[in-house]
C-alpha cells in the first residue's frame, strides 16, 4: 500500500506557541500513523520549513490548521484541503487525521482568474462555497499584526518615563532630548497601529485591495479634527473600518467589469472608491457617535478601576477569560481587550491581562513538581519548561496539562487567574505591553514591580493548592470504587 504523502501549514495568532506546538503534533502523529507529513510553520518569525513546490504537488492532502489567515493559500489550489483551528489539533491529533478522506475539499480557483494570479485576493483558505472566516478571526489577524507596534511603542514610552522624565504638577514630563526622541518613537509606532489593525483585519476578508482603503479610512477614523468630534474614534472605531472596507472591497471583487478595466480595479477603482465612501461614512454617519461610545467606554473603565470593590470584580472576569482557555478565543479577547486600553491611555487593563497570563503555566509546571505522582511522566519531565513559559509569559504551556485533565486543570487555572487578576485592579498594576509574566517586570514595563510579582504568586499558589486537592480527592475516590 502506498504511503500517504501529507502537507501542512500552522499558524495562531500571535505566532509563538500553538503555531510549533500544532506543527509539532501534527508531525509526531503523522509520523506514528505511518504517513510522510511536512509541515510549514508561519509564526512570529517567519515562515519556517517553507514548502516546495513538488512536496505539495505530491501530496494527496493539505491541512490547514489556523486562528486567523495563511499566507499563500494559492499554492494549494487543486489539492484536497482540510481546513481546522488550532485547538482540535492539540486536543486530538489523531481524529484530525481520520477526518481528513471525508472532510478534505478540493480547493477552488477563484474565479475570473487565471493560472498566475490563482485566488491572489482570498487571504484565507476558501474550502466550501459560501464559507467565512469568523469574525474573531478576521479580528486576531489584524490584532497579530499590531501587536509588535504595541510592543515597540509601549517599550519605548516606558524607557523614556522610567529614565528621562520627571515629575510635575502636570504629570511625568520628559526633560532629556534624547529621552524625548525615544519617546517620539514609542509615539510614532502607537499611531502606525491603527491602520495597521484596520489593514490587515480588511485583508483577511478580502485580500491585498483593501489596504489602501483600510489604512487611510484608519487615520480618518482618529482624526477627531477631521471628523469634527475632538477626539477620534480609537480602536472601536478601527476595527469597524477594517470590517467596512473588508466587506466592501469583497463586494466589488464581484464587479462584472470589461476585460480591459480588470488590471484598475485594484490600484486605482477599488483604493479611490473604498476611500471615499469610508471618509463619507466615517465623517458624515459614524464618527460622532463611535467617539462618544469610545469615550464614555473609557470613562467607564477609569471608574471601575478607581474603586476597589469594582476593580475587585473587572480583575476577576478579565482573569478568568485569560486562563480559561490559554490562549484561545476567549483569552484573545480579554488580551486584545488590553491592547487597545493601552492605546487609549488605560495601561491598567494590560496590567489585570499581563498578571493573569503567568498563572496558568507557572501552577501547572509548579504542581506537577511539587507531588509528581499526582502527574504523568510526560507533565513531570515538562514542569521546567512549563515555569519557564509563564515566567515568559506564554500561557500556552499549560494546554498538555489541560488536555490530559481538564476536569481538574481548567478549574484550577480559572480561579488562580481570576484572584491575580482581582488582586492585580486592586493594587494599580499598570502594563504598558502586550504580554505578561516575570518577563514584564524584568523590562520595566509596569509601575509596581513588587506587586505584580506578589498578585502573580498569590495566583499561582491559589491554582496550585486546588489541582493538587482536585487531583487528590479524585484519586481517593477512583480508589473507593
Amino acid at each position: 500500500m502506498r504511503q500517504l504523502k501529507i502537507v501542512g501549514v500552522t499558524k495562531c495568532p500571535t505566532g509563538i506557541a500553538h503555531t510549533y506546538m500544532a506543527a509539532e503534533r501534527l508531525e509526531k502523529t503523522g509520523e506514528k500513523l505511518g504517513y510522510k507529513i511536512q509541515i510549514e510553520t508561519q509564526g512570529s518569525q517567519g515562515t519556517e520549513n517553507l514548502l516546495s513546490k513538488r512536496e505539495i504537488e505530491e501530496a494527496d492532502y493539505v491541512i490547514i490548521a489556523a486562528d486567523i489567515a495563511v499566507d499563500g493559500v494559492e499554492r494549494f489550489a487543486g489539492k484536497k484541503v482540510l481546513k481546522t483551528p488550532i485547538k482540535p489539533v492539540l486536543r486530538n491529533t489523531e481524529k484530525v487525521f481520520a477526518s481528513l478522506e471525508n472532510e478534505a475539499v478540493t480547493m477552488e480557483k477563484t474565479q475570473g482568474e487565471d493560472e498566475e494570479n490563482i485566488m491572489e485576493n482570498v487571504a484565507f483558505p476558501v474550502m466550501k462555497k459560501g464559507e467565512q472566516v469568523a469574525a474573531l478571526q478576521q479580528l486576531m489577524n489584524g490584532a497579530s499584526y499590531m501587536i509588535p507596534f504595541v510592543v515597540v511603542g509601549g517599550m519605548f514610552i516606558a524607557f523614556s518615563l522610567t529614565f528621562g522624565s520627571k515629575a510635575s504638577a502636570g504629570g511625568m514630563v520628559v526633560f532629556s532630548d534624547f529621552w524625548h526622541r525615544i519617546k517620539a518613537i514609542g509615539d510614532i509606532a502607537f499611531a502606525m497601529m491603527y491602520p495597521v489593525l484596520s489593514g490587515f483585519l480588511a485583508f483577511s476578508i478580502a485580500g491585498r485591495a483593501t489596504f489602501a482603503p483600510a489604512m487611510i479610512g484608519a487615520m480618518i477614523a482618529m482624526d477627531g479634527e477631521l471628523l469634527g468630534t475632538g477626539e477620534g474614534t480609537g480602536f472601536l472605531g478601527c476595527i469597524i473600518v477594517g470590517y467596512l472596507v473588508g466587506y466592501l472591497v469583497k463586494w466589488m471583487n464581484t464587479w462584472k467589469v470589461p476585460k480591459a478595466m480588470k488590471p484598475m480595479m485594484p490600484i486605482f477603482i477599488i483604493p479611490l472608491l473604498g476611500v471615499a465612501l469610508t471618509a463619507f461614512v466615517f465623517i458624515c454617519i459614524l464618527g460622532k457617535p463611535i467617539a462618544l461610545m469610545m469615550s464614555s467606554l473609557n470613562h467607564m473603565l477609569v471608574v471601575l478601576s478607581a474603586s476597589p470593590q469594582t476593580a475587585i470584580l473587572l480583575g476577576l472576569v478579565l482573569g478568568a477569560m485569560v486562563g480559561v482557555d490559554m490562549g484561545g478565543p476567549i483569552n484573545k479577547v480579554a488580551f486584545f481587550f488590553g491592547v487597545a486600553s493601552i492605546a487609549e491611555g488605560n495601561p491598567q487593563i494590560m496590567g489585570i491581562a499581563s498578571t493573569a497570563i503567568a498563572v496558568a503555566p507557572m501552577s501547572m509546571g509548579i504542581a506537577s513538581l511539587v507531588d509528581r505522582k499526582k502527574f504523568s511522566k510526560e507533565e513531570q519531565s515538562a514542569g521546567f519548561y512549563t515555569i519557564f513559559m509563564g515566567v515568559i509569559g506564554i500561557s500556552e504551556g499549560a494546554i498538555p496539562f489541560a488536555i490530559a485533565d481538564p476536569g481538574n486543570v481548567i478549574p484550577s487555572v480559572v480561579l488562580g487567574s481570576a484572584v491575580a487578576g482581582a488582586a492585580a485592579a486592586v493594587a494599580g498594576i499598570t502594563s504598558s505591553v502586550p504580554h505578561g509574566g516575570f518577563i514584564i517586570g524584568l523590562l520595566g514595563a509596569t509601575n509596581y514591580v513588587l506587586r505584580y510579582f506578589l498578585c502573580i504568586l498569590l495566583g499561582v499558589a491559589v491554582s496550585v493548592i486546588l489541582v493538587l486537592f482536585l487531583k487528590g480527592r479524585n484519586r481517593k475516590e477512583k480508589q473507593h470504587k
